[in-house]
C-alpha cells in the first residue's frame, strides 16, 4: 500500500480511478487492417452471392413407410405414430404436404412399398 493511500484511508478521501489508458498506434494499425480485410471478404461475399444463380432446393419429402407392423409417415427422418392402415398414413402425409406446399416449400409424397418399390403419391388437390 502506497503511503497516498494509507493517508486517504485515514482521512476518508474517495481514492481517484487510474487514468484510461490510450492505444497504442500498432493497436490502431491492427484495428485498421482488420476492418480493411472483414470489408473485402464482404464484398467479395456479396459479389459472389450476386453472381450464382439461386440453387433450386430438393423438394420437402414425406415418405409413407411400414415400420414395425405399422403404418407410419417420416419426414426429415422422424416417424410419426403408428396408423391403422395404409390410406389413413397416406392422407396424413398428404396433409402434411399440402401444408408446407401452402408455406412456399416444393413437397413430394412417396409410398414405400413392402416390396422395396417406391410409388409417387399425387397430392389430391393438384392440377
Amino acid at each position: 500500500m502506497k503511503l497516498q493511500e494509507m493517508i486517504d484511508a485515514a482521512f476518508g478521501a474517495e481514492p481517484t480511478p487510474p487514468p484510461p489508458q490510450v492505444k497504442g498506434e500498432a493497436v490502431n494499425d491492427r484495428e485498421r487492417a482488420f476492418a480493411a480485410r472483414a470489408d473485402k471478404i464482404e464484398s467479395l461475399r456479396l459479389a459472389r452471392l450476386a453472381s450464382a444463380e439461386e440453387p433450386a432446393l430438393a423438394p420437402l419429402l414425406f415418405e409413407v413407410v411400414r415400420l414395425r407392423g405399422h403404418w407410419r409417415t417420416r419426414h426429415g427422418g422422424k416417424s410419426s405414430a403408428a396408423f391403422p392402415d395404409q390410406e389413413s398414413a397416406i392422407a396424413a402425409a398428404k396433409k402434411l404436404a399440402i401444408t408446407k406446399r401452402d408455406h412456399g416449400h416444393a413437397v413430394k409424397v412417396v409410398l414405400q412399398r413392402t416390396d422395396g418399390n417406391e410409388v409417387e403419391q399425387a397430392i389430391d388437390d393438384e392440377p
